[in-house]
């Protein structure tokens, strides 16, 4: 047997798709000839990150987890410094991170990825110790995650984001930013503030036209004035990661550094609300071995293949 053949296999039980598909990839797996030290679909995150740890100190190769970005970066701060192995099976609502490694939502696509797919090293990012595997963000994203009703997220998905979106959009309100990098130091008004590691971000968004989850650097980008109407023209420059030719975003391409606002302001972490300013953040260079599709590119996409 394929040591990655011998694994655990995880499912975020409450993550939208998680309760639904778990039976369905454990019996694919075992068919395809998985042996799973353990499985199941956990509705406890406690529950599911212990048996992380479980395996960890049991040396298993291999640690398939399904669920959403929260769940991975969860599990993946665990990995770091280990030589397990993450598989992905994207059972979240946006699933940015599997986007980022070439790993599609549809199960059917991507179960062949942990059957056998090729192992990579991807960079992580931390903000005040704690690892994400997307993105860590202050300001309008926050309001949008304070706005999210759980159970419409669960039972609509994207659609869910719709109404939270213009909740937030009424509830926003400037702060002032005091950043500072290898790259100088800045001070500006803004609405938003994000700090990526990888790719893509909320969806098929570009966080600049350089990123890419093995760059060893994270990517920046924050208005730099108050005026909501300013919200729109960046949405609609950030499809195409054009976003940082515009007079009045501020980008960058950092390996961390330190945020402050004026006042404080809670900071989102791969969706989930656990952090405050002041934020000391910092990229983790090839950090996480994971699974991904043989040959894929997770470099930055040319405009043409876009």
């Amino acid at each position: 047997m394929s040591p990655l053949r011998e694994a655990v296999l995880l499912v975020n039980g409450k993550s939208r798709r998680g309760r639904d598909l778990y039976d369905a990839a454990h019996l694919r797996l075992v068919d395809a000839g998985f042996h799973f030290h353990k499985a199941g679909a956990f509705r406890q995150m406690d529950q599911l990150l212990g048996l992380v740890d479980d395996a960890i100190r049991s040396e298993i190769p291999l640690i398939v987890v399904g669920g959403g970005d929260g769940t991975l970066s969860s599990v993946a701060q665990k990995l770091i410094g280990t030589k397990t192995t993450l598989g992905v099976l994207p059972l979240g609502t946006g699933n940015a991170f599997a986007r980022d490694l070439g790993i599609s939502p549809d199960l059917n696509l991507a179960l062949p990825v942990i059957m056998s797919g090729e192992t990579r090293m991807v960079d992580l990012g931390e903000a005040n110790g704690s690892v994400f595997v997307n993105i860590a963000s202050v300001g309008l994203t926050t309001e949008i995650a304070k706005s999210l009703d759980p159970t419409l997220k669960r039972t609509l998905g994207k659609a869910a984001y719709i109404a939270a979106v213009w909740r937030a959009l009424a509830r926003v309100k400037p702060f002032w930013v005091t950043l500072s990098t290898e790259n100088g130091l800045a001070k500006f008004e803004t609405l938003q503030v994000v700090i990526g590691c990888g790719r893509f971000h909320a969806g098929p968004f570009q966080l600049s036209e350089a990123a890419s989850i093995d760059s060893g650097k994270l990517s920046l980008y924050a208005l730099q004035t108050a005026r909501k109407s300013a919200l729109l023209k960046l949405a609609l420059n950030l499809t195409f990661g054009h976003h940082g030719r515009l007079e009045e975003v501020h980008t960058e391409e950092t390996a961390g550094g330190t945020l402050r606002t004026d006042p404080k302001r809670k900071v989102t972490v791969d969706g989930e609300i656990s952090q405050r300013t002041p934020l000391e953040f910092k990229i983790l260079p090839a950090a996480l071995r994971v699974l991904v599709p043989h040959s894929a590119d997770i470099s930055p996409m040319s405009e043409q293949s876009v």
